[in-house]
């Protein structure tokens, strides 16, 4: 025999809500521990019943050390999201250049060497995305240039045929436009 399966949405008897609250309460904290065991991680399980009881596991000593990883590292990501702010990026360098420049003595002879800031990662990323956004601008210009290419031909060719002739008259523009183009 198989099992049957259930419509899931809320249940309405108050009594058979705590007993499926209950067992599934104890499957999930089992499935937690088996994925803490296997992968060798750290598991933090936090669930209020109906009743505002709390119910919690740990895979180490306690869930609040977990948490509180868990809060640092929304930190940390708060931080690289607004350090990674292009705007920002262009005065943090400037910053940066007139640092190493007043500590040398001169001007900046090498940017890459200084990574102390940990600026260095989050430029590298940047200057790889603008090279491939300009990669991706070149193709884009190339095959605008063909397929300008392959119209004029087929207006050529239809305008031998006696057919009636597409023009580009220079009032829509196909071209990519990114401002630095």
């Amino acid at each position: 025999m198989g099992r049957v399966k259930i419509k899931i949405g809320k249940i309405e008897n108050a009594t058979t809500r705590q007993v499926t609250f209950s067992k599934r309460r104890s499957g999930l904290f089992k499935k937690a521990h088996e994925l803490a065991v296997l992968c060798d991680v750290p598991v933090g399980l936090l669930v209020f019943s109906e009743t505002r009881k709390i119910y919690e596991y740990s895979s180490t000593s306690s869930v609040t050390h977990i948490f509180s990883k868990y809060i640092e590292h929304l930190k940390v990501e708060k931080h690289l999201d607004a350090a990674i702010d292009v705007a920002g990026l262009d005065t943090d360098i400037f910053d940066d250049r007139h640092l190493v420049s007043n500590v040398r003595g001169g001007a900046p002879a090498n940017m890459d060497g200084m990574c102390h800031s940990g600026r260095c990662r989050e430029r590298e990323v940047m200057d790889k995305k603008i090279r491939e956004l300009e990669a991706k601008v070149q193709n884009l210009s190339e095959e605008n240039r063909q397929l300008k290419h392959e119209m004029g031909r087929l207006n050529a060719q239809k305008e031998v045929g006696g057919e009636q002739r597409i023009e580009d008259d220079g009032s829509f523009d196909v071209s990519l436009r990114l401002g630095y183009v």
